[in-house]
């Protein structure tokens, strides 16, 4: 068929198609239900998100159980990052896969020891988020712990499974979940543990409820409970160069399984009625969180890191408090 021959019976059959609309009244004008204009990607949800988060805190405790600094201290910590969704599929068994990477800084405010420095750590950090079977999350992540004076780089990895039970209907739901984090090189990250290949083990709850939905402040207040523990290596490698606890700060340290246990409180407050959600989503944020360090090589630590002056004022009850501004998108 030729291409005059084509163009002649598409007109004619869009003759004959109108003339049917016009006489059966269906015109546009006529119809119940106008169609509305499609506006590609006017809601379509974002597959890449971030955040930003400041915190002013009074002291640190590591993931590993290691107070870092002296009473009376302040930090800052500012964390950024991002994250893109690769699959989403909310009705089959694997639910969404992201990736993501961010940059984690600390300072010493009213840094006070001998060639301390202001600038304290910087840790690279990056990896996937799995959910699965609607309630399931399981996270791999690779981060890097670097410092700026002679302590050598921490090369480790983080593996976490999360269970969100808030589907049960309890009035409070106590999001359950096990982490493993492994040292795969650069030293021991609690100062006398293990130099490379060692883990310890984390299980907590994150118990959570949100207050004043619908307010003009709504905020969310979660308490964080958890327990570390892992083999007695991790905190104390025990070869003859960590006898550095009792009243003499020469004794053999004891060894334990248990690092330490902790719980707090966190209150969210979110920033969505005085700053457009069109700017992210701001809150502010603040924590009261205690530990109980029941490790003597984790005491015998603290006074390496300047914390205490000795084994025998090193501190195994902690109060830390802090406070923080951020933003999600």
């Amino acid at each position: 068929m030729s291409l005059m021959k084509s163009a002649s019976a598409l007109l004619a059959s869009a003759v004959i198609t109108i003339g049917a609309l016009v006489s059966s009244g269906a015109m546009a004008a006529d119809l119940p239900v106008k169609a509305k204009p499609v506006v590609v990607g006017a809601s379509a949800p974002l597959d890449v998100h971030g955040w930003f988060d400041a915190t002013f805190a009074s002291n640190r405790v590591t993931g590993g159980g290691l107070l870092l600094y002296p009473s009376g201290s302040t930090l800052t910590q500012v964390n950024v990052g991002l994250s893109l969704d690769l699959y989403k599929n909310p009705t089959g068994f694997i639910n969404s896969i992201s990736i993501y990477g961010g940059v984690w800084n600390e300072w010493w405010l009213d840094a006070s020891l001998p060639g301390s420095r202001s600038w304290q750590e910087m840790d690279f950090y990056a990896g996937f988020t799995i959910g699965f079977a609607q309630y399931w999350k399981f996270t791999g992540e690779y981060v890097q712990f670097n410092f700026p004076n002679s302590i050598p780089t921490a090369y480790n990895a983080v593996f976490t499974l999360a269970y969100s039970d808030a589907h049960w209907g309890w009035p409070i739901p106590l999001n359950p979940y096990v982490s493993l984090f492994y040292n795969i090189d650069g030293g021991s990250t609690v100062v006398f543990g293990k130099t490379n290949g060692g883990y310890r083990v984390t299980v907590g709850i994150v118990p959570t409820v949100d207050l004043f939905k619908g307010s003009f402040v709504p905020v969310t207040v979660a308490f964080p409970t958890s327990v570390t523990f892992g083999p007695e290596e991790f905190w104390n490698r025990n070869d003859g160069t960590t006898n550095v606890c009792g009243p003499s700060g020469a004794a053999a340290c004891s060894l334990s399984n248990l690092a330490f246990y902790t719980t707090g409180i966190e209150a969210k407050f979110s920033l969505e009625n005085f700053i457009p959600k069109r700017l992210g989503n701001w809150y502010v944020k603040g924590a009261a969180r205690y530990y109980k360090i029941d490790n003597d090589a984790l005491l015998a630590a603290q006074v390496v890191t300047g914390a205490a002056s000795s084994f025998t004022n090193a501190k195994d009850d902690v109060f830390l408090g802090s406070g923080s501004i951020g933003m999600t998108f």
